[in-house]
Formats: structure tokens, sequence, C-alpha cells
């Protein structure tokens, strides 16, 4: 809803759509495909995870370090192939909801200051599901981005909020770690 009121600020086309990660998968199985890659060598849920795995650590691909990797290099190279066909597609996966929301606030001071006084109390359960992008982007959303690292630039300048992020969670139910959660985010 935040991305589709804000779109143009978002830099997404106003009718954008939304994928699932069957779409996701379906997409990249056809990326591979135009790339002339062998799927049993470049497997799709592979990238799949590795491409999402970055989103919710925050990372664009050229953020991200090879590490003199070959293998890493590739993945790296498919993450950006990928992310220019969503651009061009007007596409948006789950993963990148997040990061996009997550930018729109870092970067748009003005845009940041006017949902932190719309949303003086945030209230968040289930937070031992939280991922890195969920918890910088609440971060930042109550006003406490001191901490909140971006990973394009630094720390966010002239944060102010009210601070008032109250929290439920219970760090023996954390059942998302596959998916990226971190029970240390409580």
């Amino acid at each position: 809803r935040f991305l589709r009121l804000h779109w143009q600020e978002a830099k997404l086309p106003q009718n954008f759509q939304i994928i699932d990660s069957d779409d996701q998968q379906r997409l990249i199985k056809r990326l591979l495909k135009n790339l002339e890659l062998d799927e049993s060598r470049w497997v799709p849920r592979e990238i799949q995870y590795f491409i999402n795995a970055q989103k919710d650590e925050g990372l664009r691909p050229q953020h991200i370090d090879d590490d003199n990797d070959p293998q890493r290099r590739q993945f790296i190279a498919l993450y950006k192939s990928y992310q220019d066909v969503c651009e061009r597609g007007g596409l948006v996966d789950f993963a990148e909801l997040l990061l996009r929301a997550f930018e729109l606030l870092r970067d748009n001071a003005a845009m940041r200051e006017h949902y932190q006084s719309r949303f003086r109390q945030v209230l968040v359960d289930e937070f031992q599901d939280t991922n890195s992008i969920q918890y910088n982007w609440l971060k930042l959303f109550a006003g406490d981005a001191q901490g909140c690292a971006s990973v394009a630039g630094g720390r966010t300048p002239g944060a102010t909020g009210h601070k008032n992020l109250f929290v439920v969670g219970d760090d023996d139910q954390s059942i998302y770690g596959w998916r990226g959660a971190l029970v240390d985010n409580i």
C-alpha cells in the first residue's frame, strides 16, 4: 500500500505488478534460458534464494563483493540481470517490497518525518521472525536510525523520531531462520 501510494518516489511504474515466489522462479528460469545457462549447474531455486537473501540484507547487486569466487560472481551477475528484467517489466517480488520501502524512507527525509509523525506508536508482533531489512526499516520508521546502517551510504543523517517501538516476541518460537529471520533482533 505504501509503495502504491508513493510509486513515483519509489521509482516504480504506477501499475507495478507484485510477483510471488513461483512467478519469481519462472522468471529466473526464463532468464537462465535467455542467457543460455544450464539449469543443472545454475539451479533456479539457489539463485532465487541468493537474490532474496541479498535483498533481505538490504543489498543491491552493486553493493555485493564477489570475494574472488567465480560462482558468487555469477550469482551477482544473475541478480543484476534479474533486477534489470524486473525494472523493465514493472515487477516487484516480496523481498523487493521491503527493500524498496526501506530505501524510500531512508532516502527521503520529508517522507520519513511525515510517517514518523503520523504513526507515533509502532507495535510489532512476532518480532523474533524479523530479518535484517525489516529490523532496519522498523528502526528507521520509529526514528532510531543512529544504529541503522544503510548498505549503500552509511548511517541515516538527521534521524528524528518518536522512538516508540514496542515489540512482542518469543525467542523459543523463531521459525523463519531459513527465510532470514534473526532471533538476535530481540
